[in-house]
Parts: C-alpha cells; structure tokens; sequence
C-alpha cells in the first residue's frame, strides 16, 4: 500500500470522524469501509477484469491465442 493512500485516508476519514459533529455518520464503519475495501480490491485487479475473462471464454479458440 502507498504512504499516500494512508496519508489521504488519515486525512479524510480519520480527522474528520474524530470531530463530535461527525461521530454518528462514522459510527457503523462496517457501512463505509468494508464496501471501500471491496472497491480498492477490485480496481487493485484491474479494470474490467471479469468481463475479460468472461469474453475469453467465449472466444473460438478458447483464449489460446493472443487477440
């Protein structure tokens, strides 16, 4: 993970959720974090990842040879 990841999570999230105001919407972090998390996965893998593999398989050859 980047030290900018970091450094732009602590100063989005984690100094704003520690102002009272902001406590009650960063309370139920299992709402936000784990959809967030799932999200950063997914674009770590690459765009259009399932769709790639999914036309693949559909492809004549069987996806033996390069496009």
């Amino acid at each position: 993970m980047n030290w900018s990841y970091i450094s732009a999570f602590w100063a989005t999230v984690v100094m704003n959720c520690v102002q009272p105001v902001n406590i009650a919407a960063c309370l139920p972090v299992q709402d936000w974090l784990i959809p967030a998390v799932h999200d950063y996965i997914r674009y770590k893998e690459g765009i259009y990842v399932n769709e790639k593999r999914v036309l693949k398989q559909f492809r004549l050859d069987g996806g033996r040879t390069k496009p």
